[in-house]
């Protein structure tokens, strides 16, 4: 057997074998650790009203009890808000995402520094800060608006005597647009995980301010909210280009070997409360000039949604189809719900979003118009219209339960019927355990009986992540699942984010067919009906990392492989944060693949391909 053979061979013999140990591994990892007390911040005043109104208000909203907590500067007085103490880390961090959902997308986890070193560093997006004097401590700048009196001290002034920042760095964001950049101290991660060891000090250029772009859009800050009078806009322009190989369908088509697509958004969030009740609604104009660049199968880099044919309301108008040359004019809500939320209940109704399970690149668990893994702008997930109930227990857990209504596909002339089988119920389940987490999910999905588990297990500085979903489909139970792991470290006084990820596609096929409309049909309904699904194979592997080579400029390097034909594609972005509201992003995406190979070139008849070639993007974001 040639050694080409043998590799391939053996490479689908550990694939095989893969699925077992994933489900070993979510069963067998277990760790404890001994920690501090836990606090949530999510801000700090001058005038302890101000400091009074935002407890009592995250208390109202959170379903967490808030308080105000006074604290001397060498600058005078200051009154922080915070929640807690948490006996355990995990305790905390069950509580942080309904904190962001309920509109503090600047709430994060401190530890006060009873057991923890004091060598430990500040996670501010531009590195650490070295510890120097007693006053002002770590928690007098990080908890602190910028605007307020406080935006004059120094990073070189900062202390760690008092509190501790429990996250070292953030966890992924995006993937393969980016790893993500490290988010400034004021943009808060939308999760906690542990900390990494700690970085080497690095000190912030003379009078920079932290970059106060804000990927978030479910929650507003009360403080922006107050200035911006509860509206904030988003402007986007994302052009693609791509080089087609010989005999690509694409290519002979249009006559153009390097085609490109342009897509222009802007999207207007408005987020006014009524008491209890919360508004959600975002307007989005999309202006598209064709889908020029093609998709290769197993990438996706653009999903800008562009209709309602099968959600139950139909809220998007304009060009139903592109004109003669490829442009689309599209306007829809993409948000559009209303929030009730207490202590311990949040009941949201209409047209939302919400994302499931703990994939790094893959999501086996999001059932939900998940992301693609080589998707460039994540910044606004799809929504779908649906009721969604959610309840905070005393110690720590939550539940979430959803109904999602859908219609059947429709004609040209109407739409399709509501039906049940189009349509989702499903709950999920987050309970902590230790410094771990378990999550398990239920659904009724298409038609389909769907059970979940996840676990999320500190190793070290690290944080161990497995997802396993079982699918009843046609008869059969398939099983998909991921397991991964992510580090932060330092390296020439730098951060940098590590991660790795193995996705078993329990649809996808061991061999490609000849002809892709020959794919099994439950496969090509995620794929092309659902998009639940992006690839077509069963083992992959997805590796990548991010670094800053300056406090402005961050670059991510992504490599996501096909196990069984052994073809890969890189992609690489540099993001460089133009202002405090702007980012300025460049990539390049190379797959590498041989003929028949799912990221090489595929035959679809005539002896055409589609497939392969060089991919390269800029994408432009400004907030207001």
């Amino acid at each position: 057997m040639p050694n080409g053979q043998k590799l391939r061979s053996t490479a689908r013999t550990v694939a095989d074998a893969i699925p077992v140990v994933v489900a070993a591994a979510s069963v067998l990892i277990a760790c404890q650790w001994a920690h501090a007390q836990y606090w949530i911040s999510i801000g700090a005043y001058r005038a302890v009203d101000a400091a009074d109104e935002l407890a009592a208000q995250a208390t109202a909203q959170a379903g967490v009890t808030f308080s105000t907590r006074s604290a001397d500067t060498p600058d005078g007085g200051i009154y922080r808000v915070v929640a807690g103490p948490f006996a355990s880390r995990s305790e905390a961090q069950a509580r942080v995402a309904d904190i962001h959902q309920a509109g503090f997308a600047d709430g994060w986890i401190v530890a006060d520094g009873s057991n923890v070193a004091d060598s430990r560093t500040v996670a501010d997006g531009l590195g650490a800060a070295p510890r120097v004097s007693a006053e002002p401590t770590v928690d007098d700048l990080l908890n602190t608006p910028l605007g307020s009196d406080l935006d004059d001290l120094s990073v070189e002034d900062l202390s760690l005597d008092d509190w501790s920042l429990d996250d070292d760095l953030p966890p992924i964001e995006v993937l393969l647009e980016g790893l993500p950049d490290i988010p400034p101290v004021e943009t808060a991660p939308a999760t906690t995980r542990p900390s990494a060891e700690p970085a080497a000090p690095v000190v912030a250029p003379e009078n920079y301010r932290l970059n106060r772009l804000r990927r978030d859009a479910r929650a507003l800050p009360p403080e922006d909210a107050k200035r911006s009078g509860l509206f904030r806009a988003r402007m986007k322009w994302y052009t693609s280009g791509r080089s087609l190989p010989a005999g690509d369908a694409l290519r002979e088509q249009s006559g153009e070997s390097t085609p490109l697509a342009h897509n222009a958004d802007l999207r207007l969030m408005w987020r006014p409360q009524f008491g209890d009740v919360k508004l959600h609604v975002d307007h989005s104009t999309a202006w598209l000039r064709t889908d020029a660049a093609g998709r290769s199968p197993g990438l996706t880099f653009d999903q800008t949604a562009t209709t309602d044919g099968r959600r139950l309301m139909d809220l998007t108008w304009g060009d139903d189809a592109p004109d003669a040359d490829g442009t689309r004019r599209v306007h829809r809500l993409d948000r559009f719900a209303a929030e009730y939320r207490t202590r311990r209940w949040g009941v949201t109704v209409g047209r939302q979003a919400l994302s499931w399970g703990g994939g790094m690149a893959f999501q086996p668990m999001d059932l939900f118009n998940p992301f693609s893994p080589t998707t460039v702008d994540q910044d606004y997930k799809a929504g779908d219209d649906m009721v969604l109930v959610e309840r905070l227990f005393s110690n720590g857990a939550d539940l979430q339960m959803l109904a999602v209504v859908r219609r059947e596909p429709g004609t040209d002339a109407s739409r399709g019927d509501v039906t049940t089988d189009a349509g989702s119920v499903a709950a999920k389940y987050a309970l902590a355990l230790e410094d771990s987490e378990l999550e398990l999910m239920a659904a009724r999905h298409y038609g389909e009986n769907v059970l979940g588990a996840g676990l999320r297990v500190p190793l070290g500085g690290a944080l161990l992540r497995s997802d396993l979903v079982w699918t009843r489909a046609d008869g059969r139970i398939r099983l998909s699942g991921l397991v991964n792991a992510d580090y932060t470290f330092a390296v020439a006084e730098s951060p940098v984010h590590v991660f790795a990820e193995y996705f078993h596609n329990g649809f996808g096929v061991s061999r490609l067919p000849a002809d892709l409309s020959e794919l099994p049909d439950p496969l090509l309904e995620r794929i092309a009906v659902r998009t639940e699904l992006f690839n077509l194979m069963r083992n992959y592997v997805a590796a990548g990392t991010s670094f800053r080579w300056h406090f402005l400029l961050n670059q991510t390097v992504t490599v996501l492989a096909n196990l069984h034909d052994s073809s890969y594609v890189a992609q690489t972005a540099l993001s460089y944060d133009s202002s405090n509201a702007s980012r300025l992003q460049v990539g390049l995406a190379v797959p590498v693949g041989d003929a028949g190979d799912e990221f090489g070139t595929l035959a679809v008849g005539d002896e055409l391909t589609v497939g392969g070639g060089e991919q390269g993007f800029l994408r432009f974001v400004h907030y207001f």
